[in-house]
């Protein structure tokens, strides 16, 4: 599995993105999307999968961001599939 360093478009997580991870806040979902390093998933904030450490987690304004830098979409959460959230 590849999976691109961060650029200037991409981050680690925000503390407010943190605490939206940290509370699967549903009404941040679409607002951001996280990816984790060590599985190559990307995931919504609201995902059920317990988060990773946020040293783990790269930031990315859409999940095609995500995907281009080799992520894959989350088969719990589907960020690539709005109309299931």
């Amino acid at each position: 599995m590849r999976i691109d360093s961060p650029t200037t478009t991409q981050s680690g997580p925000t503390p407010a993105q943190w605490q939206a991870i940290r509370t699967r806040d549903s009404s941040m979902d679409g607002g951001f999307f996280y990816g984790v390093l060590s599985t190559g998933i990307v995931c919504r904030p609201s995902c059920a999968a317990r988060p990773a450490r946020p040293e783990s987690l790269v930031c990315y304004e859409t999940v095609e961001q995500a995907s281009a830098t080799g992520f894959r979409p989350c088969l719990r959460c589907r960020p690539d599939r709005p109309e299931t959230w």
